[in-house]
């Protein structure tokens, strides 16, 4: 079987076009679920979600990463690929069985608890059996889940059709059946019902890739333990990154209030969103770089990382100061009033997307594709101690402020860590001050945007409120907000003859005229 490679380009285009998408519809839905569900319970379903994802990661087991790096070294080798792909499978299915009987164990001893009056535990009156359980379906798309068989063979138009798909129709559904506070257990059973779904579609794609044909070549020396060791040795950084994310959700639910975790659950919302499209490369490149590690083609894999840092940081700056500019006007108006006290939130996190997209880079698609794997645990747990320690002191005065003044931190420890342990091999620190232009045109159009809204917002609101309501004269403001600052971002660029902005536009110019 010989797979041939995608190009990346186009691959980058297709996973871009699905991250577009990821983008529009939480665009779209999260002003709904924010007035629809109230902080209180977004909160309430960030909290117990939480939970479920600890017991994801263990059912994935580093599966995603180790697989997609398996594959895409065993993709010209038929039987081999065959075989990798269900010693994998087997291992995946068993920790996901395991995850699901452990949120049933979690499940009965909640109520166990609580039908002896709390009387020897005190547990979060954030925790609901009910909602934990609809979540659970998570685990079973997790069981169902062979993403890492089509990263692996670059195979993403599959997956961006299926999603996008998917997506659409989840949207479609929370629209017509969610309609009040007391519908969060619908919206849970849309979400992870979705998932579910989405999964199960990959396995109908079996005619497309026939590793169904001759099994009994699998059984023969088939053993799914030979992947275990790489598989816990990747599984152990995931953990850990984490205990640096997901851990936020849980110590703010613990140290404050769930209006808190409603705050945080949204601004993480919005940033993940906006990463998506900064870090759409990071999974384009993966089974590229581990394919080139493979064959020893070093240069190669030097050539490309310095591209994806460019590429990644010149959507990831502006992107980051926009937001941190405009979070003000944003946040109300996209979240709702209740949501005000967000705005501060959202400000500092918006920090998050320039360090993140260094660390993909550097730590995803470099370390983990070269299998550095001792330098990027220490790495992200340099970050866990850090957050896990200022969380304990900044949440209770802060609340969700203090656990993103804590995860910024952190990122940028992570980040400084493996800029400095790997930079005999790639010179990192250098690809990253050859991305000074952008970073200096998206600081000039920040002001830009700044100036406008200081000098010139009150007359937009006078000109457009007698005609239009609120929401609408606001988001015709932030257009001309949006639109103001990609014309200044892309000027200074051109001024300042940043490379990366000519390529970017070339290559999409090639590939639409194919």
């Amino acid at each position: 079987m010989n797979h041939k490679p995608s190009s990346l380009s186009k691959n980058y285009i297709y996973n871009l076009i699905y991250q577009v998408l990821v983008v529009i519809i939480p665009i779209i839905l999260i002003p709904y679920l924010s007035r629809v569900l109230e902080p209180s319970g977004t909160g309430l379903y960030a909290f117990n979600y939480t939970i479920v994802t600890y017991l994801s990661y263990f059912a994935l087991l580093g599966v995603q990463l180790y697989g997609t790096k398996a594959i895409a070294t065993k993709k010209d080798d038929e039987k081999h690929l065959r075989k990798t792909f269900f010693e994998i499978l087997t291992l995946k299915v068993i920790t996901s069985l395991i995850s699901i009987s452990l949120l049933f164990l979690i499940v009965l001893l909640i109520e166990v608890i609580r039908s002896m009056g709390g009387a020897t535990f005190s547990l979060s009156p954030l925790l609901s059996p009910q909602i934990l359980l609809i979540q659970g379906l998570f685990l079973l798309a997790n069981l169902l889940d062979i993403t890492f068989l089509y990263t692996g063979l670059e195979n993403f138009k599959g997956i961006v059709i299926r999603n996008s798909i998917i997506k659409i129709m989840t949207l479609g559904l929370i629209f017509v059946f969610v309609k009040e506070k007391s519908d969060l257990w619908i919206y849970a059973l849309i979400i992870n019902g979705g998932e579910v779904i989405s999964q199960s579609i990959l396995w109908m794609d079996r005619k497309r890739i026939p590793l169904f044909k001759n099994l009994n070549e699998v059984k023969m020396d088939f053993k799914p333990t030979r992947h275990l060791k790489d598989m816990v040795i990747l599984f152990v950084p995931q953990v850990i990154i984490l205990l640096y994310t997901s851990l936020n959700v849980t110590m703010i639910g613990l140290l404050s209030t769930d209006i808190e975790v409603g705050f945080f659950d949204m601004s993480s919302r919005i940033i993940n969103t906006v990463l998506v499209i900064a870090t759409a490369l990071g999974t384009v490149m993966l089974p590229r770089i581990s394919k080139y590690h493979h064959e020893g083609k070093h240069e190669e894999i030097k050539l490309i990382l310095d591209k994806s840092l460019k590429t990644t940081t010149y959507l990831a700056y502006p992107l980051m100061v926009g937001l941190l500019v405009l979070s003000t006007i944003f946040v109300p108006w996209f979240f709702g009033p209740l949501y005000v006290d967000a705005t501060n939130v959202l400000k500092f996190y918006a920090i998050k997307i320039g360090l993140v997209t260094l660390s993909n880079v550097i730590g995803i698609q470099y370390m983990i594709s070269t299998n550095k794997y001792k330098p990027f645990i220490i790495s992200v747990s340099i970050g866990a101690v850090i957050t896990l320690l200022l969380n304990i002191f900044l949440i209770p005065v802060y609340g969700a402020l203090g656990a993103v003044i804590a995860s910024l931190i952190a990122e940028g420890f992570v980040t400084l860590y493996q800029i400095i342990s790997t930079r005999k091999e790639i010179p990192f620190a250098r690809y990253i001050l050859e991305t000074s232009k952008a970073f200096i045109a998206a600081i000039l159009m920040g002001v830009i945007i700044y100036l406008m809204d200081l000098g010139f917002y009150q007359d937009l609101v006078q000109l457009l409120s007698p005609r239009l309501s609120v929401d609408f004269y606001t988001l015709i403001i932030l257009g001309i907000y949006g639109i103001l600052g990609v014309i200044t971002y892309y000027l200074f660029n051109l001024i300042f003859k940043t490379n990366v902005q000519m390529d970017i536009m070339n290559r999409f110019i090639k590939i639409f005229k194919k």
